[in-house]
C-alpha cells in the first residue's frame, strides 16, 4: 500500500469517526451560541455604539465581551483537538487493527500518515468554528463602525497599536489580522493533537490520559505563568488578539510549539525502538 493510499484511508476514517464529527459539531454550535448571546445584547443599540465585525470576533479582546473569549480559549481549544482523532493509534493497537495494517504497508508510513491526519483533525476542529464565527460577525455587523471614530479606532489609534501584536497587519486590514490568529489557533490545535497522539505510543497508557493530559498541562502552564507574575509566558494569551498583557513575544509561542513537536517525535521514536514487538 502506497503512502497516498494510506493517507486516503486515514482521512476516510477521520471523516467517518463519530468523535470527530460530534466534537466539530459541538464546537460550531457553541461558537454560534456565543455569537447569538452577544448579538442579543447588542440588539437595538445605536449604530454609533455597535462594534465593527472584526471587533466582535470571539478572539478579539473586546472590553465588553472578552470574558466569553477567555472562557472559550481556556476550555474549548485543547480538549476538543485531542478528542477528535488523537487516540486513534491506541484504538488501532487495542483492536489489533495495527497488526493487520502493517502487514500491508510500511509501519513508518502508517505512523507518519496517521500523525498527519491527527494534526489536520486538531487544526480543523479549532480553525473552522473560529472562521465561522468571524463570518457570522460579518453578516450582522458593519465592516467598520462609527463607534471606532467615537471610541478610538484601533486601526488608527497609535497608542492602541503599540500594545497589539502584528500591528502592521492590523493597520493594513484588521480582518486579515483576525485570519492570522485563526490560523495560529488552528496550528496550535494541530500541534496539541499531535502531542496527544504521541502519548498514545507509551506502553500501557490509558485512553483518557491520552486525551486529557495535554489539557491538564495547558492549564498548569497557564497557572504557573500567571502565579509567578510572568503572564507574558502564558500560552493562552498568544491565541487571541489582546492588549492587556505586556511584553508578549511570539517567539515564546513558536518555541512552545516546537518543543511539543520535538517531545512528541522523541516519544514516538523511543517508544517504537523500546517496544518493537508491541508496536
Amino acid at each position: 500500500m502506497s503512502f497516498s493510499n494510506i493517507l486516503k484511508f486515514e482521512f476516510a476514517k477521520l471523516f467517518k469517526r463519530r468523535e470527530f464529527n460530534i466534537v466539530l459539531t459541538l464546537e460550531i454550535v457553541l461558537i454560534s451560541i456565543f455569537f447569538i448571546y452577544v448579538s442579543i445584547t447588542l440588539y437595538k443599540s445605536p449604530l454609533s455604539e455597535l462594534p465593527s465585525a472584526y471587533q466582535l470576533w470571539i478572539g478579539y479582546n473586546n472590553v465588553n465581551y472578552n470574558f466569553i473569549g477567555d472562557i472559550y480559549y481556556l476550555f474549548f481549544l485543547t480538549l476538543p483537538a485531542c478528542i477528535a482523532y488523537s487516540d486513534t493509534f491506541l484504538e488501532d493497537r487495542k483492536c489489533n487493527v495495527f497488526n493487520l495494517v502493517i502487514t500491508r504497508c510500511d509501519k513508518k508510513l502508517y505512523i507518519l500518515s496517521k500523525g498527519i491526519v491527527v494534526f489536520f483533525s486538531g487544526f480543523i476542529v479549532i480553525f473552522l468554528p473560529l472562521f465561522i464565527h468571524q463570518l457570522l460577525c460579518l453578516v450582522v455587523m458593519p465592516l467598520y463602525s462609527p463607534s471606532e471614530v467615537i471610541a478610538g479606532n484601533p486601526v488608527y489609534d497609535k497608542y492602541y497599536l503599540i500594545k497589539i501584536y502584528y500591528k502592521q497587519l492590523h493597520t493594513l486590514n484588521p480582518y486579515l489580522h483576525n485570519m492570522l490568529y485563526i490560523f495560529l489557533d488552528g496550528l496550535f490545535g494541530g500541534v496539541i493533537a499531535f502531542f496527544s497522539y504521541s502519548i498514545s505510543f507509551l506502553k500501557n497508557i490509558n485512553r483518557y490520559v491520552v486525551i486529557i493530559l495535554p489539557t491538564v498541562l495547558f492549564f498548569i502552564q497557564n497557572f504557573l505563568a500567571a502565579a509567578s507574575g510572568n503572564a507574558n509566558y502564558s500560552l493562552s494569551y498568544y491565541l487571541n488578539v489582546t492588549t492587556s498583557i505586556k511584553d508578549l513575544n511570539y517567539i515564546t509561542y513558536w518555541i512552545s510549539l516546537a518543543v511539543l513537536i520535538i517531545v512528541g517525535l522523541c516519544i514516538i521514536i523511543l517508544s517504537n525502538r523500546l517496544n518493537k514487538d508491541a508496536i
